[in-house]
């Protein structure tokens, strides 16, 4: 998670001097908000600004502020795939977490896995459920695979554009 960091007065100066921050090079805010200051000491009192941003969740940041949950993610412990996963399935929520273990709690339950597109997931899905190519009758001829990825997708099963799957709620 990346974001760069300017001023509001550079910014009514006509300048967009700044610095992109790697989040995760940083502890918790207290340290993120002491480098901001120490980027732009030029500036009697900064406001800073977030200009732009990757890989932070959209409901935790906006121009003028960054949630400290950002810090609680990037020190839960996540391998990369797994925080990308994470942070994928936070962002296509359209709701606030207020408590960012019940918003992973939810993740988990959610999260199929990453494949590289929907229709591969629920083909292996349906082979499961149906035991599809050791059955000794006859229903694999019967069986339509893009009806039953549809009807998983119209039940809120949804891929992300990093092959993530989700369930949704």
């Amino acid at each position: 998670m990346k974001v760069y960091v300017s001023t509001y007065n550079k910014y009514n100066m006509g300048s967009i001097k700044g610095e992109w921050l790697t989040l995760s090079n940083f502890a918790d805010p207290q340290a993120f908000y002491s480098k901001c200051q120490d980027i732009h000491k030029d500036d009697h009192d900064p406001e800073f600004m977030f200009q732009d941003h990757e890989g932070v969740p959209t409901s935790l940041i906006s121009e003028s502020s960054i949630d400290d949950r950002v810090f609680e993610l990037l020190n839960m412990g996540l391998e990369d795939d797994e925080q990308t996963a994470f942070i994928e399935y936070m962002s296509n929520q359209d709701f606030y977490w207020d408590d960012l273990q019940e918003a992973y709690d939810s993740f988990e339950s959610a999260y199929r896995g990453n494949w590289h597109n929907i229709k591969d997931y629920t083909d292996e899905e349906a082979e499961e459920i149906f035991n599809l190519s050791n059955r000794e009758d006859n229903l694999v001829y019967y069986f339509d695979y893009g009806k039953y990825c549809y009807s998983r997708k119209c039940e809120g099963l949804w891929i992300s554009e990093s092959g993530n799957v989700f369930e949704g709620s």
